[in-house]
């Protein structure tokens, strides 16, 4: 590919990350300086170039086993690091265009750290960086979830694959003040959270909804899905419990829809505040995924690519749903709420309350505060707030 080319998809790659993202100056020249197409060698410069993930492994059925982040969710968690020149920096996950970028900020004084599982995928990523001229990152097999303890501690810690549990390795091989962004799984919600380590603990600077691959080797945990019907599924964690037959039972029944009065600008950053607050205040919360736009035999419409915010009993399913929708045209989401099952009229009528709520108390306020307590230590007392356990920690949510 000529030079020039290059060049100036990169240019218009940028672009369109900045007219949606906002990035420090440091962030965008790295951005500007990192050649991506390198880093993906069998695809065309086109489409290299764009802001979409880009399959780097299939399995032999031809469906992905790995994918490279987005160029603005990488552009986005690079920000929430606030990497500075000569720190130490450990990458979880072989996304080489991501460790490019780290390496443009942390300079000659600095080092970079990447590892993985996967062989195969550390190869391709070593010869990719030294293709771009990224000689100096250390490429290594290794599992993620226990960090790199040979080269800790660390200034940064970046992970870029998506975990339900928070590894002591990554709180005791981070220097107290030092900064690592995960991907972490929020009862079915992908959000990239920003921390900052404060004595033995973690608290949340930055909350931002992304998309992001699933994690490998130890600390990756299978999400709970039950198929409702046809080209209709239930994600939730595998902490909660789903009956998925009296669910399946419920959507063949009645419905009652009702409308909640509240509507959100295009754009999804009031969406995305909406779901992580419902996310905290249910106890059951999962999200509905349907393929398919729905008519009077259908049990949903319309169909939301992400998924919808949902909520069960035993045995009846309530969903958000935005029959007003116009994403092509810019229309604002009039939410509203579907329920089907025995107990659909509570249901529905509570998780339209939980709507309503958000509206009038925390609508265009802050993010939740997010604190990391690791298992290994008995805490005697936790804030109020909503309390997700993992294997390795103790993850409490709270608005203050």
């Amino acid at each position: 590919m000529a030079a020039g080319e290059a060049s100036w998809r990169r240019a218009a790659m940028v672009e369109r990350i900045l007219a949606v993202e906002s990035v420090s100056a440091r962030v965008e020249a790295a951005l500007r300086t990192v050649p991506r197409h390198l880093f993906f060698p069998d695809i065309s410069a086109e489409v290299a170039y764009e802001d979409s993930s880009v399959v780097t492994k299939r399995a032999f059925d031809g469906s992905a086993v790995r994918t490279a982040l987005r160029p603005s969710v990488a552009a986005v968690m690079v920000e929430q690091l606030r990497v500075e020149p000569g720190q130490r920096i450990l990458q979880v996950g072989c996304d080489g265009y991501a460790a490019g970028l780290l390496a443009e900020l942390v300079g000659s004084a600095g080092s970079v750290v990447m590892i993985d599982l996967d062989q195969d995928a550390v190869h391709r990523a070593r010869t990719c960086l030294n293709a771009a001229g990224y000689t100096g990152v250390a490429v290594l097999v290794s599992n993620g979830y226990f960090g790199f303890p040979l080269r800790a501690p660390f200034d940064r810690i970046l992970v870029t694959a998506k975990a339900t549990d928070i590894p002591p390795a990554y709180i005791d091989q981070l220097v107290d003040g030092g900064r690592i962004v995960l991907p972490l799984q929020i009862r079915g919600l992908s959000r990239s959270v920003g921390f900052c380590r404060v004595g033995e603990i973690l608290v949340s600077e930055s909350i931002r909804p992304c998309t992001f691959p699933r994690m490998h080797g130890a600390g990756a945990r299978r999400r709970a899905t039950a198929i409702l019907a046809a080209g209709v599924r239930l994600e939730a964690t595998v902490a909660q419990d789903v009956d998925a037959d009296a669910l399946r039972d419920a959507l063949l029944g009645p419905r009652h829809v009702l409308s909640t009065g509240v509507t959100l600008p295009p754009g999804g950053g009031l969406l995305a505040s909406l779901e992580l607050w419902l996310a905290t205040v249910r106890t059951t919360y999962g999200r509905v995924y349907a393929e398919q736009i729905a008519d009077q035999q259908t049990p949903l419409a319309p169909t939301v690519p992400g998924g919808v915010s949902a909520v069960w009993s035993d045995d009846s399913l309530a969903s958000l749903t935005y029959p007003a929708a116009d994403t092509v045209n810019g229309a604002d989401l009039d939410v509203s709420v579907i329920a089907w099952g025995p107990d659909r009229f509570r249901l529905g009528d509570i998780l339209a309350y939980d709507v309503q709520i958000w509206d009038a108390q925390r609508r265009g306020g802050p993010d939740p505060t997010i604190r990391v307590y690791p298992s290994t230590i008995a805490w005697e007392s936790l804030p109020p707030g909503r309390l997700i356990d993992t294997p390795s920690a103790q993850i409490m949510i709270t608005w203050d």
